[in-house]
């Protein structure tokens, strides 16, 4: 279990409801009232049995945030596993409601220095109407180590949940970000950056559920690959009944470093309503020479004109983290492991 010292900071949000389940105020049928909203989201198997394993270790290790109605948190407020693991094991579990009208701040930051970890993880995120949730997640565990992670979120009226995913480390990494845009004008973006060198693997699932009428999502999503790196990435966009005149994106851009390293893009749309718009596009490529030439021409190494190439690649989505030392912190990170 985590060991809490991060709670220590929540004085620093007034009004922000920040505590360990095991130990909160929170009254337990409250917390399983919300709990039920998710696990009544029909999907595939996997899900649902993350979500079942993950029910009862909520009550035993679980953190519960919420925004209340009409506070705005500009500052990102900061969950740290960075150490303090029992049995060689994370797992997190947390639970985050904004309330109506709000907006909320989050980053989660997994690392570990050279113990061997199996991290297992679960976020819900409730966006109620005309909300706002930007949620940002950095996973840098160590090459033994492996990691296992569902993010899921429930988007109302007018609601926005904005992700932001970062894998870097892990000898194994299985993603799933999942969304259901349940009313009228609710938005999903979803953006992720990944990074896949010696032999590490990457299974990456997104999917975004549309029943809301004008609903909105893009998926964006940013890698390169090197070595003998594996990746498969799965996109899903599904237009339910009645989700007249929703937009869906989904694109993919991956830079192949070497020709030994393995990659599978899998984009779908599936519609049950006619009146709809949605698109995917995958780019697959080699870093492009010209590109790389001119800059080599101008005095860069080899290497520090491929670092500048991916960086470039990386950019649109690096700006967007909030925290100046962890952009650049993220920054070196994929600069060394191009070296």
């Amino acid at each position: 279990m985590y060991r809490k010292e991060y709670l220590e900071k929540k004085s620093m949000f007034d009004g922000l409801i920040v505590e360990n389940v095991i130990d909160g105020n929170v009254a337990e049928s409250k917390l399983n009232e919300i709990i039920e909203k998710f696990d009544a989201i029909e999907d595939n198997k996997e899900l649902k049995n993350i979500l079942e394993s993950k029910k009862q270790d909520f009550f035993k290790n679980g953190v519960f945030i919420k925004a209340p109605a009409g506070k705005k948190y500009e500052t990102p407020f900061e969950l740290n596993y960075d150490k303090n693991y029992d049995n060689n094991e994370l797992n997190d579990n947390n639970l985050i409601v904004a309330e109506a009208n709000s907006e909320l701040n989050l980053v989660v930051d997994y690392k570990n220095n050279d113990k061997e970890v199996v991290h297992k993880g679960l976020n819900r995120i409730l966006v109620k109407e005309n909300a706002v949730v930007n949620f940002i997640k950095v996973q840098r565990l160590n090459d033994k180590s492996q990691n296992y992670d569902a993010n899921l979120s429930i988007v109302e009226n007018s609601g926005k949940i904005n992700w932001i995913s970062i894998e870097l480390g892990a000898k194994e990494t299985t993603a799933s970000n999942f969304n259901l845009l349940e009313s009228e004008r609710s938005q999903a973006d979803i953006k992720t950056i990944y990074f896949g060198d010696g032999e590490r693997k990457l299974d990456l699932n997104y999917t975004v559920q549309h029943f809301g009428r004008h609903s909105k999502s893009d998926i964006e999503s940013r890698g390169v690959l090197k070595d003998k790196a594996q990746k498969v990435f799965r996109g899903n966009l599904h237009f339910k009944k009645e989700a007249k005149e929703a937009d869906g994106s989904e694109k993919e851009h991956v830079l192949l470093m070497d020709k030994t390293v393995e990659s599978d893009s899998i984009p779908a749309l599936f519609t049950e309503e006619d009146n709809v718009q949605g698109e995917h596009a995958v780019s697959a490529g080699q870093i492009d020479e010209n590109s790389l030439f001119y800059l080599m021409s101008r005095g860069f190494t080899e290497v520090e004109a491929k670092k500048l190439l991916v960086e470039a690649a990386f950019n649109p989505i690096f700006d967007q983290i909030p925290l100046n030392d962890l952009k650049g912190s993220v920054m070196n990170e994929v600069k060394r492991k191009l070296e």
